[in-house]
């Protein structure tokens, strides 16, 4: 018996798009545009502060189509 689950497989592509210093004000369309133009590894970590608006560009990305959430392959890191 697995007492966890199998991790996804990688992207074939290996280009990830960062978000450490993107701003607030423009991190949700800057997310969105790096979806638009192929990215699907996306680089975020709770110390960026910009989770949210990642997040929302992530969301209004897969409501026009532009991809899945399983086309995605996020990452995100945990500071102590």
């Amino acid at each position: 018996m697995h007492l966890y689950a199998p991790a996804p497989p990688l992207p074939s592509d290996p280009l990830v798009f960062g978000f450490w210093k993107v701003g607030k004000d423009v991190c949700e369309n800057v997310t969105y545009d790096a979806i638009k133009n192929g990215y699907r590894r996306l680089d975020c970590a709770c110390d960026y502060g910009n989770e949210v608006e990642v997040g929302k560009g992530i969301a209004r990305a897969i409501k026009d189509g532009l991809c899945s959430r399983s086309d995605l392959f996020i990452t995100s890191k945990l500071w102590n």
